[in-house]
């Protein structure tokens, strides 16, 4: 039995990676895959560290009128969950306590950084429609390496109730 270095797997899942990058960025080009990010009523996207996400597989929203959240993944498996607590039109703080935010890339989960509060702003909150919209940003930090993701963004999302 052969035992193989670390270090390859690695680099096996580092071209993986590039690869679902590349073969997303064809995808688009050919027009396999749209050109914008979701669908009204389905659309959660930002800006990480100056670079796009997009839950283009798949965003769930679900609420039950006065708190909602929203879970999104992308093409290449990254996570973004927003939690809002206040379904009231302007701007909330998103804190560790309020507001939450959680993202998950390559097996490293980020979260609000201490003492750097982000921002939620909604724009837009029908109850009887299920529909929100917001703008969100925020410093968000990994506990266990004690780096930083800069997040930007927009949700536009109908919530199911679970009933």
């Amino acid at each position: 039995m052969r035992i193989h270095h670390p270090l390859y797997f690695l680099l096996a899942a580092a071209l993986l990676t590039a690869c679902l990058k590349d073969s997303e960025d064809l995808a688009r080009d050919t027009g396999l895959l749209p050109s914008t990010c979701g669908n009204d009523g389905a659309r959660l996207q930002a800006q990480v560290n100056g670079s796009d996400y997009c839950a283009g597989a798949q965003v769930l929203a679900t609420g039950d009128g006065s708190s909602v959240v929203v879970t999104g993944v992308s093409l290449t498996g990254t996570s973004l969950v927003i939690q809002v607590d206040s379904l009231a039109t302007g701007t909330q703080a998103i804190t560790e306590a309020s507001n939450g935010i959680l993202f998950m890339e390559n097996g490293s989960s980020y979260v609000v950084a201490p003492q750097q509060p982000g921002a939620i702003t909604i724009t837009l909150v029908d109850t009887a429609a299920h529909a929100l919209k917001a703008q969100f940003n925020a410093v968000l930090y990994n506990e266990l390496n004690g780096t930083s993701r800069s997040l930007q963004g927009n949700l536009d999302v109908v919530w199911s109730t679970g009933e």
